[in-house]
């Protein structure tokens, strides 16, 4: 009785891979058969899964341009401002610092207030 029961926990233990139908232990990373990456199938996100991740990378991508942005103008703002010469590229370089200080917390900004409308 109890090799019975061991074995039922064994099976239990067992899906069958999305690939080649033999069992496979669930934490397998690949399948021992026939090597699939992924023995359990294609993970399947809900559409209001994929909606939240559309987001998050628009999130990103505006992070990135308006930081960018906010570098660029400072940047543009040292070089004109500056004394000339290697000053210049010094005085161009602290303020694209401070642009990019300053992009971060605007683009948050921007991405907490669209947001709060959609």
């Amino acid at each position: 009785m109890r090799q019975a029961q061991q074995r039922q926990a064994r099976r239990q233990e067992l899906i069958d891979c999305h690939d080649c139908g033999n069992g496979v232990s669930f934490s397998a990373v690949t399948c021992p058969h026939c090597g699939s990456t992924e023995p359990a199938g294609p993970v399947v996100q809900s559409r209001r899964e994929l909606r939240r991740l559309r987001i998050e990378a628009a999130n990103d991508r505006r992070l990135v341009v308006v930081t960018t942005l906010c570098a660029g103008l400072g940047t543009l703002y040292g070089a004109v401002m500056g004394a000339g010469g290697l000053a210049s590229g010094w005085t161009a370089l602290f303020y694209g610092f401070v642009g990019a200080v300053i992009g971060v917390p605007a683009a948050f900004v921007i991405n907490i207030s669209r947001s709060l409308f959609d």
